[in-house]
């Protein structure tokens, strides 16, 4: 049963099947997927390389997967089937960039409800489709594969019950992204949160087709109101990194302080007179983060930093 709060909308499943049934797809060898448990009948499948993690639920009446990049949601898939013989039930997306929601095709087989915001959805019919039917010229994974667009949107948030639990989609904001989902499963006390969670890695913009989104003021601001819902969750499971079992709300507020540290630093260097290409060779991480992979990450954080200091002043 699924109950949305606002508005509701059904939209046809575009009939992208037909051509490429019976393809078998290539693991990209750079981006092996690892399973980590999270607590019973929830895990996540842990790429440290360059593409998302992703999630599913296994419930006796289905699996409900968060998140789908093209080039691994076949090893996310092959995991499922050695665990259950159900079917995956319902697709989510916790954002419209392609290494979260690019992925649908290789659910295909299971015909699974692809579920999304609007927002999501309308950036999936126009930057991500413009990036996908770029990358079919060249890219083998993608020549044989299609974007399936979700069959359903929803705006602020939505229930689904299924299979004896409660997943409850809440749309966040501009954070990350242009519109970032999360999803609270109170049976389990986990929250999966896409990429407003990063964990022991510098964040990434929010990107599709060239086009950046993400917003630190934004980003801090979801961070603080799910932290103020004071939410029965023992762990939060994040977009990239690795999950940390029983955590809890420690691991926001982390990603919380990362950003305030982080825009201080670029704000000081401001203040002293520096130039954009002169804080960007010269920022230093500080030490309560300097374990944080990924650093090349940081140099598109610190043109986000720069410029919204600017724009918003703070």
């Amino acid at each position: 049963m699924i109950r949305t709060t606002r508005h509701s909308y059904i939209f046809a499943l575009l009939a992208f099947f037909a051509a490429a049934i019976g393809f078998a797809l290539p693991v990209a060898a750079q981006d092996k997927m690892e399973l980590r448990t999270v607590t019973d009948g929830v895990y996540m499948m842990q790429n440290d390389r360059g593409s998302s993690n992703a999630s599913f639920v296994i419930t006796p009446d289905g699996v409900v997967v968060l998140d789908a990049d093209l080039r691994t949601a076949d090893q996310v898939l092959a995991q499922i089937r050695k665990l259950t013989d159900k079917k995956v039930k319902y697709l989510i997306t916790s954002h419209s960039a392609g290494d979260h929601a690019s992925g649908a095709w290789q659910y295909r087989e299971d015909k699974p409800v692809f579920i999304a915001t609007k927002t999501q959805m309308r950036d999936l019919y126009m930057q991500e489709g413009k990036e996908f039917a770029e990358r079919k010229k060249t890219d083998e994974v993608y020549k044989v594969s299609e974007l399936v667009r979700p069959d359903l949107g929803f705006e602020g948030s939505m229930t689904l019950q299924f299979g004896g639990l409660t997943f409850i989609l809440t749309e966040e904001g501009v954070g990350h992204s242009t519109s970032d989902v999360t999803v609270f499963i109170p049976q389990k006390r986990v929250m999966l949160m896409g990429d407003l969670l990063d964990t022991e890695i510098h964040p990434g913009q929010g990107e599709s087709a060239g086009v950046f989104y993400s917003n630190v003021k934004g980003w801090t601001h979801s961070l603080d109101n799910i932290i103020a819902r004071n939410l029965p969750v023992d762990t939060y499971v994040p977009g990239h990194g690795p999950v940390h079992i029983g955590r809890g709300v420690a691991d926001l507020q982390e990603q919380k302080r990362y950003f305030i540290v982080m825009r201080d630093e670029v704000s000081k260097l401001m203040k002293a007179g520096k130039s954009l290409a002169e804080i960007e060779k010269t920022i230093e991480v500080p030490k309560e983060f300097a374990h944080y992979q990924r650093k090349p990450r940081l140099v598109s954080f610190v043109k986000l930093f720069y410029y919204q200091t600017i724009e918003q002043g703070y």
